[in-house]
């Protein structure tokens, strides 16, 4: 699982990912359901006839996401199976199965996009908009409470209940040294090059944390948390 990260140092609404051997932007543009000219546009100097391998482009989400009832997803990755993808989410195949009917185990397509039950585990994050805090709480009990930066008022954050679907280790720039992002598309819990920015109404719509503080509940919030987000 290491070629498609969750704003991987793109903006909110795009897919990072990592050109590989024999790729095209016609084959991407097919497989991620865009058009060449909207992955061009994505990334401008982007040249079409000499793509460079382990480059990291921005791919625009296609509106053909699935409808999934947990709002959590995945994108089917390079020698993904779901043996592997029910291990690395805690979560059993046939509860994969049966949130996916029609889906074929033996004929994954990289960039298909596959719907995920809720992971029963014992871990939940809260979020405060009004307090700017986030909140850690194992099998119940409360461990610790962070600062945090919420969206700015014509950026919101989202408010609902979602999950952590995948985990980035140093994204760099913006996002700062840790990223975990939320079902709830195109945002996650990040780390900053910007901590005065910590307390205040300053994001895209991301919850912003201090680089030390995200590097700390990184190390113990496993794919598949259920984060409450709320005023």
């Amino acid at each position: 699982m290491n070629y498609i990260h969750y704003n991987g140092g793109c903006p909110a609404g795009f897919i990072s990912y990592t050109i590989q051997p024999g790729d095209t932007l016609y084959e991407l543009a097919q497989r991620f359901n865009v058009t060449v000219n909207d992955i061009i546009a994505a990334n401008p100097g982007l040249l079409p006839e000499s793509l460079q391998v382990a480059r990291i482009i921005c791919i625009p989400r296609s509106d053909s996401d699935p409808a999934c009832p947990t709002s959590n997803f995945y994108v089917i990755q390079n020698q993904d199976t779901l043996s592997a993808i029910a291990k690395a989410f805690q979560i059993s195949i046939k509860s994969i199965v049966d949130v996916n009917p029609g889906i074929v185990p033996e004929s994954l397509r990289i960039g298909q996009m596959i719907c995920l039950p809720l992971s029963p585990l014992p871990y939940l994050l809260t979020i405060s908009l009004n307090a700017k805090t986030l909140s850690f709480y194992r099998q119940g009990i409360f461990v610790k409470t962070y600062p945090v930066a919420i969206g700015k008022p014509s950026t919101p954050s989202p408010q609902g209940t979602f999950t952590i679907v995948n985990k980035v280790f140093n994204p760099g720039g913006p996002y700062g040294t840790r990223w975990m992002g939320l079902s709830a598309r195109g945002y996650g819990i990040h780390g900053t090059n910007n901590p005065i920015s910590i307390g205040t109404r300053a994001s895209n719509g991301c919850i912003r944390m201090y680089n030390q503080d995200v590097n700390e509940l990184y190390s113990q919030v496993l794919v598949g948390t259920t984060v409450k987000i709320y005023k």
